[in-house]
């Protein structure tokens, strides 16, 4: 079996502009289609879904300001009177 000879891309253009404009159309749609996604999107997104939902999940034991916020707010608000 003997393989089809290669088409320059000029041949493949001039092909191309030769369908009807309906199929010039889909054709670009489909050169197109493919263009946006990334082999790794899905592994982005799986792995920022698994980020987000252990957001405001850690816990320190050292207290801050905002453990104990109302105290604060609470002396704030008592001076302002």
């Amino acid at each position: 079996m003997m393989a089809a000879p290669s088409k320059t891309l000029e041949e493949i253009l001039a092909q191309a502009r030769r369908l009807p404009e309906d199929q010039q159309q889909r054709l670009v749609a489909d050169l197109q289609g493919d263009k946006d996604t990334h082999p790794s999107e899905g592994r982005r997104q799986n792995a920022m879904k698994r980020w987000l939902a252990r957001a405001g999940s850690g816990h320190v034991d050292v207290t801050d300001i905002s453990s104990s916020k109302n105290k604060y707010l609470a002396e704030i608000y008592a001076t302002k009177s």
